[in-house]
């Protein structure tokens, strides 16, 4: 298995920089999240590390695709998706063994490490902060919900979410069928993190913003979503789109069709890295080989 790794200018000051994995959603890989995400710039600015692991193979039969081609993967997140549920894929201790693999080629400051991931792969995220939450400071999931019945993190994790109540592939709230699982809802993830990071109950929202008439966000909003005084400082927060769709809010890249409209209110990779730069872990966490 391999990965892809965006290396910053101020890595040159031999320093160890804070580390972002970022996980391509079902049928796509790391080279195409990389693409979408447009996050190397981001890392170019604010000097992060930032990674594009690839998952396994989603399903025996591929369907037709002239870019992703035959590298069209997944993940093991849960209840989702594909070939990797069913065959029990280690996607955690993969992961683990990404982040030690990077340390051991350029200085990383451990108790930085987050992770974000779209459709499936936010999803994957939800599920390394549940089962390797002593690893992860912090996480963003992009238009992918928990998917993971009961999660049992042993510490408190901050979680942020990006999800349109729009979205027509990944539904706001939940898809009860066999194909795909994709069961719960956005609000259950959120209630599920909110118990496990012992936050008040009663969210704070933000003022809404709103798309200009005639401009390309017209007819859009966008609502950040707080639950605050959680265990150890963390935060569950979401932001809350309409009118767009399951796409990477601040990217030009995969948008329109099938997948719905873009949404530039707000810049997924801003605005995860100024939630993410607020946590480290309390210790650095234990080298997994």
């Amino acid at each position: 298995r391999s990965y892809r790794l965006h290396v910053p200018p101020a890595a040159l000051t031999g320093k160890p920089l804070p580390l972002i994995l970022n996980l391509a959603g079902d049928t796509q890989n790391g080279f195409l999240q990389e693409i979408q995400s447009q996050m190397d710039t981001s890392s170019d600015t604010e000097g992060y590390l930032v990674a594009y692991p690839n998952g396994t193979r989603i399903s025996v039969v591929l369907t037709p695709d002239p870019i992703a081609k035959q590298a069209q993967y997944g993940w093991d997140a849960g209840l989702c998706c594909g070939l990797p549920v069913t065959k029990h894929v280690n996607d955690v201790g993969f992961l683990l063994k990404v982040i030690s693999d990077i340390a051991s080629r350029t200085p990383v400051d451990l108790r930085r490490v987050y992770i974000t991931g779209m459709s499936s792969g936010g999803m994957m995220s939800y599920a390394m902060a549940a089962e390797a939450s002593r690893h992860i400071a912090a996480i963003a999931s992009v238009s992918g919900q928990v998917e993971i019945p009961t999660i049992h993190p042993t510490r408190a994790v901050p979680t942020m979410e990006f999800h349109s109540v729009n979205d027509p592939i990944v539904a706001f709230k939940g898809s009860p069928n066999k194909n795909p699982k994709l069961v719960l809802s956005v609000q259950e993830g959120l209630n599920q993190w909110v118990k496990a990071d012992g936050c008040s109950t009663t969210p704070h929202k933000a003022k809404t913003i709103v798309g200009a008439t005639g401009s390309t966000s017209a007819g859009q909003t966008a609502t950040l979503v707080t639950y605050t005084h959680c265990r150890s400082g963390a935060e569950v927060a979401l932001w809350r789109f309409t009118g767009s769709g399951h796409v990477w809010p601040g990217s030009s890249i995969n948008t329109g069709g099938a997948v719905g409209r873009g949404m530039d209110l707000v810049n997924a990779d801003q605005a995860m890295w100024q939630f993410f730069k607020r946590y480290s872990l309390p210790k650095a966490p234990p080298t997994t080989t």
